[in-house]
């Protein structure tokens, strides 16, 4: 199984589109990992209202869960 700490980590490296060399983590974009009914739910936020780069990040988020093999979803 893997930990919330571990994915959250994972998810946290992913660079945000329009400053590559920032992190979502970095830019407080992440701001969570929990289970919730048996799913691992990861919650984002934008930096500001509008942020055309969200569903990107939220695709790439999808994409590393998957690559952990953790069934979950990303909400905001």
């Amino acid at each position: 199984m893997v930990t919330d700490a571990a994915i959250f980590e994972a998810v946290g490296e992913i660079t945000d589109p329009e400053i590559p060399v920032l992190t979502i983590a970095d830019l407080g974009v992440l701001r969570g990992v929990r289970h919730e009914d048996g799913e691992t739910v990861v919650t984002i936020t934008p930096t500001y209202s509008g942020c055309p780069a969200m569903d990107l990040i939220r695709h790439e988020v999808e994409l590393t869960l998957r690559s952990l093999n953790v069934e979950g979803r990303v909400e905001t």
